[in-house]
């Protein structure tokens, strides 16, 4: 069923477009006089229809949506059911996945301007055992050019979470999976997106600080900005979404609540779209790395030609995408999709969250597309 036609069936469904900054209004309040956007914002109604036009047949069930501008004004879309009975809010926590990478990847060029971590040493510097880590860097980690196998590519990953998906497995039992597998290509020689790389990023941090890698976004990331909405998996049924497996336009199937571990630094996160949002404009900018580490982290950005099931990107480096020039990082997978985008020019964010995966893994960029469509100029 379309969504706009399952948004109408729904009572219990929520489809709430508001321009706020700061605040939001909530299903059931009295309605009051849409606020004027800020002239560099879509308005509501304009902000609604672009998300419908590419979610309306897509099965998803819930959305939130958020674009904001360099003043703090934002414009707000949330729609739909984030559980069954239960609508999507402003305040809903999804999960982030992939988004996830662009933290961690942040954490590690601060430990590198401190001097903690070099990004051109060997990744065995700091974790043992990762076959060819001698030659692997630590910058090759965070570009996605290291040639280890992913992880979460291998058969065995569906059979150890169809056991039990609340376990809590350990880093080194995913690693396990990738290495069982001989290297893609050689360090450095080509791009292949791999959650492996990821996961190693966030033991290098642990090696670095005697600290975990969630800690440390909290610490160095979540406080400074105020991401009050960030959890490492997700801790509270009343404000978080449900996962859904999407098949030819209909959510068939509520997916498992999945322990965090089994995407661990590689997608571990939750939160509000929101606080989303505010992140997507900390990594865009680089207000919390220094300017040398964001020039580099942005020279980084290089062709994904080489790995035709990468995300879609037009260019990535450094736990960082681009984007129709677009600055951010997105996300998928298990009843999840994410995106959230910076533009340099006009320093506007877009953030879109969705609780549904399926046959096409890059909705939120078909939403990204249709949003620049309604921006005003910059």
């Amino acid at each position: 069923m379309p969504l706009s036609r399952r948004l109408a069936a729904l009572a219990l469904s929520s489809l709430v477009a508001l321009t706020i900054a700061g605040c939001a209004a909530s299903p059931g309040q009295t309605q009051v006089p849409e606020p004027e956007p800020a002239e560099t914002l879509p308005t509501p109604s304009e902000l609604e229809a672009a998300v419908e036009r590419s979610l309306d047949s897509s099965g998803v069930p819930g959305a939130a949506v958020i674009v904001t501008a360099a003043d703090g004004a934002s414009s707000v879309v949330v729609m739909g059911e984030a559980a069954p009975g239960r609508p999507v809010e402003p305040e809903t926590r999804f999960a982030y996945r992939s988004i996830t990478k662009s933290l961690v990847g942040t954490v590690v060029l601060q430990l590198a301007a401190e001097g903690r971590v070099d990004l051109d040493a060997p990744v065995s510097d700091f974790v043992d055992g990762v076959p060819g880590g001698d030659d692997i860097t630590v910058e090759q980690l965070g570009a996605m050019r290291s040639g280890i196998a992913n992880y979460s590519a291998q058969p065995g990953l569906g059979e150890l979470l169809s056991r039990d998906p609340a376990r809590e497995p350990g880093v080194s039992e995913l690693l396990a999976l990738a290495y069982a597998e001989s290297p893609v290509f050689s360090p450095g020689s080509a791009y292949e997106y791999s959650n492996t790389n990821t996961l190693l990023l966030g033991e290098i941090i642990e090696r670095a600080t005697g600290d975990s890698w969630v800690s440390q976004v909290d610490e160095r990331i979540a406080r400074p900005l105020g991401l009050e909405s960030l959890e490492y998996g997700f801790l509270d049924p009343e404000f978080d979404a449900t996962g859904f497996a999407l098949d030819h336009g209909e959510a068939v199937e509520e997916l498992p609540v999945v322990a965090p571990g089994w995407f661990g630094a590689a997608g571990g996160l939750t939160g509000d779209v929101s606080d989303l949002a505010d992140w997507g404009r900390a990594l865009g900018s680089g207000s919390l790395v220094d300017e040398a580490a964001q020039r580099e982290r942005i020279r980084s950005l290089g062709s994904i030609a080489d790995d035709p099931a990468s995300p879609f990107y037009d260019r990535y480096g450094f736990a960082l995408g681009e984007l129709e020039g677009w600055l951010g990082h997105t996300g998928n997978g298990l009843g999840f999709q994410s995106l959230v985008m910076y533009d340099p020019e006009s320093e506007r964010v877009a953030a879109i969250l969705i609780n549904g995966t399926g046959e096409d893994p890059d909705l939120p960029a078909a939403v990204f597309a249709d949003l620049l469509d309604v921006l005003p100029p910059a």
